[in-house]
């Protein structure tokens, strides 16, 4: 056997330069190697194998690897320290790791940092390991899939990814990291403010990856007391509980190959926290009331709005399981952050709408999206879409205008707060156009410039010390360097 792995492996170091793409394969483990080799001859591509990682980087020396696949344990040098290397010599490269879960904290490091794309957790699945190598050979940067002339005029090229709107940079990054990290089966945690999109998030990595077929499960970890919880996750056998008539399955059987996507994973108590923390581990489950394990073979996806970090300094959440589920970590930006991207939102919002509601909308007002991008948007995407999903049922189009929009934000705590703030400045009481009182055409000055006089005036008062003048308004330093840069 040994033998014939090493004749396969020599072969393959021998392959033809004919111009396809190169696949570099680095594994101490001949029989392993082996392997890895002959589920890879099924790729149009050239092989190259070495069973040493200094050996691999002498080759890439003078050659560039198009894909790198390389085993996490070595003698020489592990895994992420060989990657390292090679993307200091070949940054465009498509650098995967192989490795079991015992190396979750090392890889997660090496993935945030970008010298691992791809994860590959041992022991592999031959299809889909042919998958995540084709989807690597395949990478190209996303395109737009749904723009207007006007809008590309203005604004950088919009992209619609699985639902999520964006032309900011930052959401382009996050949606290409979305694919590499959809080939794995590393678990994967997502951060942000409430309405950012997070299970939204959580559903494109699905949609990407190798098992989009089998079920996506979502599950509010906030919406169950402890005893519910264990039950709802890891189900029940007949009598396990009063009231426990028959078995039932949970969500880690329920989920199968799929994905598993727990939101608000914070509030679990620490003895679900401890079962959990099992799972991850040793793939595998204890159902209540019973004494036998289930394997588990689904992609774990855990977000929270509030900081897990704070959690875990706070002793609220373990440290070891938070490293374990923090293997790949995606951090979404709140509206505020995301520049134009909010018009593009507002937009998409509009069409879906209207066409819900059989309501003939069509546009927005100049001075209706000039408030909209003004507004620091609390609720984030999912108060914007609110907001719109009430326009529409409360108006007539074609256009959404000023009046409306100001009526819809007074009626919500913030909304408020903006209007009565921007009163002060000029003594000009907007409020009455949302309560449809009778006001002169003459003492209405746009929204954005009220508010742009209060806070020009308040980082003069300030001496141009804007984040102390942020914290007299009573907003962040970064909502008043946003709107300068669209004054400017």
């Amino acid at each position: 056997m040994e033998q014939n792995n090493q004749s396969l492996i020599n072969d393959v170091m021998i392959n033809n330069k004919a111009k396809r793409p190169i696949i570099l394969v680095v594994d101490d483990d001949d029989d392993i190697l082996a392997a890895l080799l002959r589920v890879l001859h099924r790729i149009d591509a050239t092989l190259v194998a070495f069973n040493s990682a200094t050996e691999a980087l002498n080759y890439c020396q003078t050659n560039c690897p198009d894909i790198v696949l390389s085993d996490q344990h070595m003698p020489e040098m592990d895994g992420c320290e060989f990657l390292s290397r090679v993307k200091e010599l070949w940054p465009s490269s498509q650098r995967i790791i192989l490795s079991g879960y015992q190396d979750f904290q090392k890889v997660s490091a090496a993935f945030n940092t970008g010298i691992v794309e791809r994860y590959i957790c041992k022991p592999w699945d031959n299809k889909e390991l042919v998958f995540i190598i084709k989807s690597a050979l395949e990478v190209k940067p996303i395109v737009s899939t749904e723009n207007s002339a006007q809008e590309s005029a203005l604004i950088n090229t919009p992209i619609n990814f699985h639902g999520m709107i964006a032309a900011d940079d930052v959401m382009r990054e996050l949606f290409t990291n979305i694919r590499h990290a959809s080939t794995t089966n590393a678990p994967i945690f997502i951060t942000g403010e409430t309405g950012t999109g997070k299970e939204l998030v959580s559903h494109a990595c699905h949609k990407e990856g190798f098992y989009k077929d089998e079920p996506f499960i979502a599950v509010n970890c906030a919406n169950f007391s402890e005893h519910l919880m264990e039950s709802q996750l890891f189900g029940h056998v007949k009598g396990a509980f009063t009231g426990a008539t028959s078995s039932q399955e949970g969500v880690f059987s329920a989920a199968k190959k799929g994905t598993l996507f727990l939101d608000e994973i914070t509030t679990l108590t620490k003895k679900l926290q401890a079962k959990l923390l099992r799972v991850v581990q040793e793939r595998e489950y204890t159902p209540l009331g019973s004494n036998k394990t289930v394997k588990f073979h689904a992609q774990i996806i855990s977000a929270s709005s509030n900081s897990i970090g704070q959690s875990v300094i706070d002793g609220a959440f373990r440290e070891d399981l938070y490293y374990r589920l923090n293997v790949i970590t995606f951090a979404l930006p709140p509206l505020r952050e995301r520049g134009s991207d909010v018009i593009l939102i507002a937009r998409y919002f509009l069409k879906k709408y209207a066409k819900i509601e059989n309501k003939n909308f069509t546009c927005f007002s100049k001075d209706a999206l000039q408030i909209i991008c003004q507004y620091d948007w609390p609720g984030n995407i999912r108060q914007l879409e609110n907001t719109i999903h009430g326009m529409v049922v409360l108006n007539m189009g074609p256009k959404i205008s000023t009046e409306m929009i100001i009526r819809a934000l007074s009626n919500t705590i913030s909304g408020f707060n903006l209007i009565a703030n921007t009163t002060k400045v000029n003594d000009i009481v907007n409020i009455k156009a949302a309560t449809n009182q009778p006001v002169n055409k003459g003492e209405i000055i746009p929204l954005w410039q009220v508010e742009k006089q209060a806070i020009e005036s308040a980082i003069t008062v300030c001496h141009g010390n804007v984040p102390k003048a942020a914290a007299m308004l009573e907003v962040s330093p970064s909502t008043l360097y946003r709107k300068k840069l669209q004054w400017d």
